[in-house]
Order: structure tokens, then sequence, then C-alpha cells
């Protein structure tokens, strides 16, 4: 199993040492992926659930600068060689698919076809309504996004005309992702409306825990269901699970010990979401994770 890490694009860490220092230090200390989360407008006084907290709060400062997920990696792609660059993960259903296909297909290609694009449907309600897009009907969206995306990536679009987007027939888009059939989509989110998705639509999953809440029978559970929700829909070739581990509050022994019981549940990847706060712990945190699993 690989280990790749979260970069704090929502901290002041990216500026001071700064991403490309973090990246290209990461990626010396054995990191095989570098992910960056995606937000483009907060809402302070959010009514909004998150998800992944226990009391359904923000866990971080609303008002602290965060940069934006795609020119992030593009900035990173160019200072490392051999790390996957991924978004963990882009709502992609409060975006235009034409515009986020010739992003990423241009990472793809300036990166030497290392890009990962890690989806979800989102939960932020207000963000989503302030960029001018519907809540309610963002899983369906977030699928014909995906069916737009891999249609661009073929380099001719046949006329497209769906519930949510229609696009006239003739549309040209070079160049291609470097990566034949373009970058792996990985569905993210543990719901089990995310799990099917994935299975459905995906190239991956891309789970969500908490390292000191991990639970190696559940996740091998929902694996194998989605091996067999795959099997379902007749769809066969490579797919990969990766799961994203937050380890905010979490001892090294703890990160390890997670580790661990993600490569037992039988995933191909763990993906540190550590703090940043003192870069040298969180790198050291890294190493002590790679060695754990090499």
């Amino acid at each position: 199993m690989e280990i790749g890490i979260s970069l704090p694009t929502a901290s002041r860490k990216a500026f001071s040492p700064g991403l490309a220092t973090l990246a290209r230090r990461a990626e010396d200390d054995g990191a095989a992926s570098l992910w960056v989360n995606d937000h483009l407008a907060m809402v302070a006084d959010s009514q909004s659930t998150y998800p992944y907290s226990s009391d359904g709060r923000i866990t971080w400062d609303v008002s602290e600068p965060q940069l934006e997920a795609l020119v992030s990696l593009a900035h990173v792609a160019a200072v490392t060689t051999t790390a996957r660059l991924g978004t963990a993960v882009l709502v992609l259903p409060q975006r235009h698919p034409i515009e986020v296909a010739k992003t990423a297909a241009t990472i793809d290609v300036l990166s030497g076809g290392r890009l990962s694009l890690g989806v979800g449907a989102g939960w932020f309600a207000e963000e989503m309504h302030v960029l001018g897009y519907s809540f309610q009907d963002r899983g369906t969206r977030l699928e014909e996004c995906i069916r737009l995306l891999r249609a661009c990536w073929s380099g001719k679009v046949d006329a497209f005309d769906g519930r949510h987007f229609t696009i006239p027939p003739g549309v040209v888009m070079e160049p291609r992702p470097l990566q034949d059939f373009g970058p792996p989509i990985l569905v993210g989110g543990v719901s089990v409306a995310a799990r099917r998705r994935a299975a459905r639509v995906g190239d991956g999953w891309l789970a969500v825990s908490d390292a000191d809440g991990f639970s190696v029978n559940a996740f091998r559970s929902r694996l194998a269901e989605i091996t067999e929700l795959r099997e379902a829909h007749s769809r066969s070739g490579p797919f990969i699970g990766i799961v994203k581990i937050n380890c905010s509050s979490a001892s090294d022994d703890e990160v390890v010990s997670a580790v661990v019981a993600a490569r037992q549940a039988g995933f191909d990847e763990a993906v540190l979401d550590l703090p940043w706060s003192v870069p040298d712990h969180a790198l050291q945190c890294l190493r002590l994770a790679v060695k754990a699993v090499s």
C-alpha cells in the first residue's frame, strides 16, 4: 500500500515555508501522492452540517486563506517529479465540467500524467448557492459532469443533451490528457449514495476516516460491497481504493496504527490529513507511515 499526504492549502504554512517547499519535502520523504482540498467560497455562520465532525460544525476558521485546488496542483506539479497529484475532493457540481476538463487535462499533460481527480457531491449548501448552482440536485449533476469530463478527454464531444448540461456537436478539446482515458476519477464520500456512485461511474473510491476511529471490518465490507456493485453493473478494469485519514488529533502511534488498519482493510493507498502547524512533525509522521507499510 502507498502513502500520500494532504498539503496545507488552507493554512498559512502554504505561504511560509510555502506550498512548493512542503510538496518537495513530502515527495523526498516518500509520499506517493500529494492532495489538496477544495472550497471556492466560504460563508460565515453557515447552517450546513459538516459531515466529518461529531457536532456537525466546521472545524476550521473560515476567514483563513484557502488556495484554489487546481491552481495549487499546477503549482505543485512544477516542483515535483514522481508523486501523483490529487483533489480530495473537488466539489464538481459547483463547476462547469467543460472548464474542469480543460484545466485537468492541462495539469495532466504538464505533470507528465500524474493527476487523479477525486470528486464529490459536496455538503456546503451556502457555497453552492453563492456559485449559482442548486444544492438539491447535486448528485445527478455530479454524474452528468463525470460523463462530460470523459467525453471532453476523448478529444471531441458529440452532441450532449443532459438534464443539466446541453453541449452542441463538434466541440473539440485539445490537448487530451496524457493518461489513457484521462485522469482516474475517484468518487469521494462514505455514504451509501457515494459508494454506489463510485461503483457505477467511478474509477475508484476515496473514503474518509478518523485515525482513532478506523474500522477494518467496516471498510473491508464496504470495499467488498463496491466490488459486487461493479460486477452487477458489468464494470471491469482497474479500480482504486483510497482512504483519507484525518490525523488532526492523533498521536504518531495512532497514525501508524490507522495506516496499518487501512492496509488490512484492503485499500491501495492511505492519504494522511495531518496538521501542518509544525511541518517537521507532519513530515516525521509521513516517514513513519511509509516505513510501516514498506
